[in-house]
């Protein structure tokens, strides 16, 4: 009886961890995002809308991730977690705090501005 309660709960883990396997990304693999403004969005948000609502891409690399804008700006995230990475810079003179999940399934883009309670949320493509 305990070993068959042992064997289940070793395969248990194993799916797990082969799940845990087909989540992760690749390193130097590109993940798309398609960004949507929350509708809970103030009218002062929505000067972003456009910029933030085209494609972009996650690339993680080790420690860090390219975080690849469009227009061609290009910011560098970190690692603050496994598969979770962060920055904060500035766009149109806001400041967005950047939060990528590539752990996730799905991978999911965060993008706030903590001063006026703007967001904006993405599920890989």
């Amino acid at each position: 009886m305990k070993a068959t309660i042992v064997a289940a709960f070793l395969c248990g883990l194993l799916a797990t961890a082969a799940q845990a396997q087909t989540t992760a990304v690749p390193q130097g693999a590109s993940i798309e995002f398609r960004m949507d403004a929350d509708p809970a969005n103030l009218a002062g948000c929505r000067g972003l809308d456009a910029t933030l609502s085209r494609v972009h891409s996650i690339t993680p690399q080790g420690e860090t991730a390219r975080l690849k804008l469009a227009g061609g700006f290009t910011e560098t995230l970190k690692q603050t977690s496994p598969g979770i990475y962060t920055t904060v810079f500035t766009l149109s003179g806001v400041r967005l705090d950047v939060m990528a999940n590539a752990s996730a399934s799905p991978r999911t883009l965060t993008v706030t501005d903590k001063n006026r309670g703007c967001h904006w949320n993405a599920i890989a493509k």
